[in-house]
């Protein structure tokens, strides 16, 4: 006989560590980036800065995309190093876009985007630290969803054997 009680225990706990890791995940992302979404007429800017640690990591990314981008869309990105030197300078042809850069210096880096066209355009841009162990994300990315389905699938037998021995009928 199925002790149905274990299963919906061990499913439970599964389940809870696989919201637990996808939390930790968001929640390490938003601290690594800064981001900005705007709509921007023709002849104007904005700018996304974040305060980076050259002894926190070495690379830097940035990213935008623009909604809708047209042909004769004229829009530039530069990124400013805390010196005030321009590292990154870029007409953007295709959204989206993501780079990466090398921090040298400590200080506040600066993603500038200029709209150089003629019409309102809506732009997502984000700046932060390029992720450092990329392939434990890439891993624990492929993981987690099977964490969770199996959690999920024994959390439902677990219920169906609970709710059969439940309504075993009487002889």
């Amino acid at each position: 006989m199925v002790k149905p009680i274990p299963i919906i225990i061990t499913s439970g706990i599964l389940v809870l560590v696989g919201f637990a890791i996808t939390a930790y995940q968001s929640q390490i992302t938003s601290e690594n980036f800064v981001n900005e979404q705007k709509s921007l007429s023709g002849g104007t800017q904005m700018t996304i800065t974040k305060a980076m640690d050259l002894n926190h990591n070495r690379k830097g990314v940035y990213g935008i995309q623009v909604t809708d981008l047209k042909n004769d869309d004229n829009v530039k990105v530069i990124v400013i190093d805390p010196n005030g030197n321009s590292i990154i300078t870029k007409s953007v042809t295709t959204s989206p876009i993501q780079e990466i850069f090398k921090i040298s210096n400590s200080g506040n880096y600066t993603l500038q985007i200029e709209n150089q066209g003629q019409r309102e355009i809506q732009i997502l841009g984000f700046i932060g630290y390029y992720p450092e162990g990329i392939e434990s994300d890439d891993t624990s990315g492929f993981i987690v969803p099977i964490v969770l389905i199996i959690g999920l699938s024994g959390l439902a037998v677990g219920m169906m054997y609970l709710i059969k021995n439940r309504v075993k009928p009487q002889s």
